[in-house]
């Protein structure tokens, strides 16, 4: 009878291979959102900016929605509104329901 030594190394790699795996999908996931509501604007009519303030000045046709810290809510009805907040000091723009959760409940 033989008793085979369970390295704890392999439990690790493998917990830190799954995480960074997982990172990836994530990251990857965020990325297209990013590069997809700058590139075709929002799907709805509204997208979550985050940075540390309000963006002073708002892009012609864009209105704030709601703000709180770190984020805001703003309309934009277009790609280029979408891609201007980012000159306006936008840190990252998402898209975003208008009404929340509430868009998704049935009429």
């Amino acid at each position: 009878m033989t008793i085979e030594r369970v390295t704890v190394r392999g439990g690790v790699a493998k917990l830190l291979k799954r995480g960074a795996i997982l990172l990836a999908i994530v990251s990857s996931w965020f990325g297209f959102l990013v590069v997809a509501t700058a590139a075709l604007g929002p799907v709805g009519s509204a997208v979550l900016v985050l940075g540390p303030h309000v963006p002073a000045r708002l892009p012609e046709g864009a209105g704030i929605l709601r703000a709180g810290s770190g984020r805001t809510v703003v309309t934009a009805p277009d790609a280029a509104s979408a891609r201007n907040l980012y000159t306006h000091g936008a840190w990252l723009v998402l898209p975003a329901l208008r009404n929340g959760c509430m868009d998704l409940r049935p009429a």
